[in-house]
């Protein structure tokens, strides 16, 4: 399990990674072949193992455009067709895992789009930092660069040396051919590239700048990140006396991270309801009422700004998913209102994970929405 903690030794992430001796599809690449199309549900059913099914959306099958434009994959694919796919999304509760046709490699500084095109960039790097890294990018010796589409990740703006971004986008121009070279000769469920383990990749996905070090008690663990983090960043923890976890409070925070009630700075609590179809928050003033000096509608707007912070973080925290409805408490003005919505959609932005406020309703209940990658924290504890 792994954590990202705050200044104040508070957890902002909780990444539940499966143990080292698991076999774990995630990532990798596969000759699959094709079970059932099914139109209705816009996908179909792939092996890509004898007794392993996954899901292939059509959206995830790339589609070469003609005169008439693009053909649709339902008119594409057949029954006992084979080609490589890649596993993206987990399988979770009865949902099989999913893939998707359109291979992808991720590495510390960029991603590499086998069906992509051109140079494009993460949100978080600024305008001068993206046309600086595109010139040097173009004036690079990278063979094979325009077959592929590429996403450059944040790390690569910390780069003083950009040698190990363009040497990370040879690899993956190289590997990629290799792939498609190697699946026109092999057979149905070959495994045609296996993906980094779960808890390098997890790594590679934090970008540099949010953390100090990393700290683990785990020998495998350090040695296997020993070659994918920054010099100096990573410590072996060797107190026999008192564990990681104690000094951390580890199972402290998961307990409270699996709490039905999260309680505010200001005396107000927030309450997190599961349920099947959606996840609800309600917030509630609590001792927050007691504040003196303050009239109703300033406590109700302080209550609900905490609560904000708070529900950003729980739902990073708790990996919640799909759609999430909070019950803010209830504000007359207008102004505040744009001030509460402006405060979440801010700490909502600050997710890895793609995380939408679509609105508040008319009943002022504001709904979420986040994509779902893995199962939440609570599924994987039970």
């Amino acid at each position: 399990m792994l954590f990202l903690m705050d200044e104040k030794n508070r957890p902002q992430l909780i990444k539940v990674i499966p143990h080292l001796e698991e076999s774990d599809l995630i990532g990798n690449i596969y000759i699959g072949r094709v079970n059932e199309v099914i139109p209705s549900i816009q996908g179909a059913f792939i092996s890509v193992g004898s007794n392993q099914q996954v899901f292939l959306p059509f959206k995830e099958y790339p589609v070469q455009e003609d005169s008439s434009g693009a053909e649709k994959p339902s008119a594409l694919l057949r029954q006992g067709d084979e080609f490589p796919v890649q596993v993206t999304i987990p399988a979770m509760k009865t949902k099989l895992p999913s893939v998707s046709a359109k291979l992808c490699l991720t590495g510390k500084y960029c991603v590499c789009q086998a069906y992509g095109h051109g140079i494009h960039f993460s949100k978080k790097l600024d305008k001068v930092k993206c046309i600086e890294l595109k010139k040097a990018i173009m004036d690079a010796d990278i063979l094979e660069r325009k077959k592929y589409g590429f996403t450059i990740r944040t790390n690569a703006g910390l780069l003083s040396d950009l040698e190990p971004l363009f040497g990370e986008m040879r690899q993956f121009t190289e590997k990629l051919d290799e792939i498609f070279q190697n699946g026109k000769h092999r057979v149905a469920h070959s495994c045609l590239y296996r993906a980094e383990n779960e808890v390098v990749k997890t790594v590679k996905d934090i970008p540099i700048s949010q953390y100090e070090e990393i700290v683990t008690d785990l020998a495998q663990i350090c040695e296997l990140l020993k070659e994918s983090v920054e010099p100096g960043c990573l410590r072996f923890y060797e107190d026999v006396q008192y564990s990681l976890a104690k000094l951390y409070s580890l199972e402290t925070h998961i307990k409270q991270a699996l709490s039905k009630t999260v309680w505010l700075p200001c005396g107000g609590y927030l309450v997190i309801e599961p349920t099947e179809a959606m996840t609800v928050i309600d917030v509630n003033s609590g001792k927050g009422s007691n504040v003196k000096g303050t009239t109703k509608e300033q406590l109700y707007l302080k209550v609900n700004r905490e609560a904000a912070i708070e529900i950003a973080r729980q739902i990073r925290l708790r990996n919640l998913s799909g759609m999430i409805m909070v019950d803010f408490i209830s504000m007359e003005s207008a102004k505040d209102e744009q001030i509460l919505l402006e405060d979440l959609d801010k700490f909502l932005k600050m997710d890895s994970v793609k995380t939408r406020l679509v609105d508040m309703t008319a009943l002022g209940i504001v709904e979420i929405t986040r994509k779902k990658e893995s199962r939440p924290l609570a599924e994987f504890m039970q």
